[in-house]
């Protein structure tokens, strides 16, 4: 059970995608060491202009490569982007190598180059460009480490650790880069499921409440205008009066229900519903033969089934007319409830309502099965099943 405090997620959230842009913004710092043999005069001279120009274009390209991933995270780049930073990346790499004894440090670029020109492709893909970027600075840069020092025995070790520096750079920064964009996109992704979630629980509360509304409003609109039409036929002015009064009764019920509706404390069952529709059908002359007892159905049973009569009854009394009505229920391990009545008006293309099907979708949730339809013999029957210990 979740026993967070109101907010928390949207705080936790928030938090994460703070920590992944300060990740991003942590990578931008590294950039900003690579050009420090430039400050050491660790750069040969004919080298630094094409240094600071390599660097100025790898740079751009990072940062437009942010942009467009703080957009749509998870893209794959665009050919351009991508012929364009894995030539800057090799020759910032491999020129760096061969511009100074400090020319490893240029290999952070391009390693994060290459994080931009994988980012957002599949896995067999990214290794075959890890492989590739790594074979090619070790072969290059071994080539370009050669320039400055050709064959000078004991300066050989320090080529191979600049190269082999070099190498891990290229092969191992892609990863810093690609592995806080992919957990960024996937805390973004994460909270735009818990976000659609939230909605969709909401839309879920709004139709339950709509079916609620149903049940309640049109059962007791359908019992008050059959008993006001009965009392205005009546020409025995006490009883004329009788079924009057039961028209408040109703009135009055339902706006409770409704109240109660609304702080979500009404509660249906079926002993009492089956009461009301003892009264309403007996009242109109219909004629009506209850099998089985109600109070041996489990209490979330009578709830569920509660529900099941009432919708019942507003359908004897808005889409037939019935001389003839049976209810059985049936409490077996499980419960069930069957209504038949005859007198089913042919359908006749208008719109059949929604009361069937908003408890369909409230047996589903309780694991219970709903049928209803015409009979060929004229009468129209509803058949209500509940499992063993539905809640």
């Amino acid at each position: 059970m979740d026993t967070s405090p109101p907010g928390f997620e949207e705080r936790r959230v928030r938090t994460a995608r703070r920590f992944g842009r300060i990740g991003l913004i942590s990578t931008l710092l590294y950039l900003f060491l690579v050009p420090v043999p430039l400050f050491l005069d660790a750069v040969r001279p004919e080298f630094v202009v094409v240094m600071v120009l390599l660097y100025v274009a790898g740079f751009g390209l990072h940062l437009w490569r942010i942009r467009e991933l703080m957009r749509s995270l998870g893209t794959p780049a665009a050919p351009w982007f991508t012929v364009t930073a894995s030539a800057v990346g090799l020759a910032v790499t491999v020129v760096g190598l061969g511009s100074g004894a400090l020319g490893f440090t240029w290999s952070l670029l391009g390693g994060v180059l290459l994080g931009d020109v994988v980012g957002g492709r599949r896995a067999r893909t990214t290794a075959i460009w890890v492989v590739a970027a790594s074979v090619l600075t070790a072969g290059l840069g071994w080539w370009a480490t050669g320039l400055i020092y050709p064959l000078d025995p004991d300066s050989q070790g320090f080529r191979v650790f600049s190269v082999g520096l070099a190498v891990t750079y290229v092969g191992g920064m892609w990863i810093l880069d690609v592995e806080r964009l992919w957990w960024l996109k996937a805390v973004i992704d994460i909270d735009g499921s818990r976000r659609t979630a939230a909605e969709l629980a909401t839309a879920r509360e709004r139709l339950r409440l709509a079916d609620d509304l149903h049940d309640i409003l049109g059962h007791a609109l359908e019992v008050v205008a059959f008993k006001s039409e009965l009392a205005a036929r009546l020409s025995d002015h006490e009883r004329a009066r009788a079924e009057m009064e039961d028209v408040q009764r109703v009135a009055r019920e339902s706006l409770t229900e409704v109240r109660a509706l609304v702080r979500d404390t009404r509660s249906i069952d079926l002993v009492t519903e089956l009461a009301g529709a003892r009264a309403v059908l007996e009242s109109s002359g219909i004629t009506l033969v209850v099998r089985g007892d109600p109070t041996t159905v489990g209490p979330t049973a009578r709830t569920v089934l509660g529900r099941v009569l009432r919708e019942a009854m507003t359908n004897v009394l808005r889409h037939a007319e019935p001389s003839h009505c049976t209810i059985e229920i049936v409490a077996d391990g499980g419960a069930r409830l069957v209504v038949v009545n005859d007198g089913a008006l042919p359908a006749d293309g208008a719109d059949p309502g929604t009361g069937l099907a908003s408890l369909e979708r409230y047996l589903d949730e309780h694991a219970g099965r709903l049928a209803a339809g015409p009979s060929g013999d004229g009468t129209f029957r509803i058949d209500a099943s509940l499992p063993a210990g539905a809640r």
